[in-house]
């Protein structure tokens, strides 16, 4: 088992879906793990742990004492799923023991912004077939701030691939604006282009082909996203939601500047406080009110 994590955790480290904070944060995790089921519950391979196991491991006391946080919960079980998905892509698993543990949401909110390791988790849920190219593209997308209103517009003219970025054209409720591609963001866009054609038209769209309703239109976003969020377990989180990635985008831009300004300009939000309302942020006690 411990080759396998061994495995799993360089597999993680070369695949470009976690930050390396992110990975270091994970490593550490999946190394807890393997001790907990190892040495407190005799499990001797991937395959012989139960949602029993996980959740013991999730719900287990911190090293203090004291009892783990919800946000620790669910940082535990992002690590657990990572670990069985990307086992299951090596062929050292089958299953995935983490489906049948539940946790309460993490905030009362109706959205609220996605983790890293959740973030990654959804990166590697994306990329469910070695041929298909549509979701990995509609995440990268959405991880620009891209929202479902907005997704089926953009066409492959929208993009700058040299200068990681897309030309986002707004919306009713948004306003237009430069996103910024991720590196794995923009290797999927690549990706997505080539699927097109080599001399595809530029006026080509991205994501959504048909020619229907802008309701429709909305809908095909929305489910393109949503099934990312479902394969990586994220679909029963009440308070998880396609507009979470942007809010996740959101809540980076605040993590690098400090200025919700800055991440009002990011999301195309028209006020800072649609913008803190997104991400989550109580601007005002925060300074930003002065």
């Amino acid at each position: 088992m411990a080759d396998a994590i061994g495995l799993i955790a360089r597999e993680l480290a070369t695949s470009g879906t976690l930050s390396a904070q992110s990975h270091r944060r994970i490593t550490e995790l999946l190394e807890r793990f393997h001790r907990f089921v190892v040495s407190g519950h005799s499990v001797g391979g991937l395959d012989e742990v139960t949602s029993e196991h996980v959740r013991a491991f999730v719900n287990a006391p911190n090293s203090d004492g004291i009892a783990a946080g919800i946000a620790t919960r669910h940082l535990r079980r992002s690590a657990v799923r990572l670990l069985f998905r990307t086992a299951r892509e090596l062929g050292l698993a089958r299953g995935d023991p983490t489906v049948d543990v539940a946790l309460p949401p993490r905030s009362l909110s109706t959205a609220r912004p996605l983790s890293d390791e959740e973030v990654a988790l959804c990166r590697t849920a994306a990329l469910h077939s070695l041929t298909s190219t549509r979701l990995a593209a509609a995440w990268a997308l959405g991880e620009a701030t891209t929202r479902t209103a907005e997704l089926p517009h953009l066409r492959v003219t929208d993009l700058d691939l040299e200068r990681a970025r897309v030309w986002i054209h707004g919306s009713p409720r948004t306003e237009a604006r430069w996103g910024r591609l991720s590196d794995w963001g923009g290797v999927q866009l690549e990706r997505r282009v080539g699927d097109l054609g080599r001399d595809a038209d530029p006026s080509a769209l991205l994501i959504y082909s048909a020619d229907g309703s802008a309701e429709s239109r909305q809908a095909s976003s929305c489910q393109a996203i949503g099934e990312t969020l479902r394969r990586a377990g994220l679909g029963p989180e009440r308070d998880v939601r396609p507009v979470s990635v942007a809010a996740w985008a959101g809540e980076r831009v605040l993590a690098d500047t400090g200025r919700i300004e800055a991440v009002a300009r990011a999301l195309g939000c028209r006020s800072l406080d649609a913008a803190a309302r997104l991400i989550g942020f109580d601007w005002r006690a925060a300074g930003g009110e002065q």
